[in-house]
């Protein structure tokens, strides 16, 4: 495999759109990807020659919370290490970012039969004896 780079903060809609597309997530407008990267906080793209094959964003508020998004690697470029690597990335920078002396969560939604993945990289299965499982509300917003 070639090499892999990793870029910060040089996402793009049509990117984020192409690869959400690759991977079957849907149709996402351009102009809504690129909203979406306008309040990310973090993003991290993994580059194969002129090729995006991995992305993730973080967002969320910087102080209590953040949360991992579109955390995606091309399935043909899976199991080399990329997706480890965007996620490592994506948590340090959280951690470097956070306040002083306080805990925050990370927290994201796994994709199905992803859990073991993130669980490797210290994440928790929800729900548990403590902790509840992740929700979801999704709406159509009118023209």
């Amino acid at each position: 495999m070639a090499e892999i780079v990793y870029r910060e903060n040089a996402l793009t809609g049509a990117v984020l759109v192409e690869i959400r597309n690759a991977i079957g997530w849907g149709v996402t407008p351009v102009f809504q990807a690129e909203a979406a990267i306008a309040h990310t906080r973090y993003a991290v793209e993994a580059v194969c020659g002129d090729r995006t094959v991995g992305v993730g964003r973080l967002v969320g508020d910087g102080a209590l919370i953040w949360y991992l998004q579109d955390v995606i690697v091309l399935p043909e470029f899976q199991s080399e290490g990329i997706g480890r690597a965007v996620v490592e990335r994506l948590v340090e920078y959280a951690r470097a970012h956070s306040l002083p002396g306080t805990r925050v969560a990370v927290g994201l939604m796994a994709a199905k039969e992803k859990e073991g993945f993130y669980g490797k990289l210290g994440f928790r299965v929800r729900p548990n004896e403590q902790e509840g499982p992740g929700m979801m509300l999704n709406f159509d917003v009118p023209v």
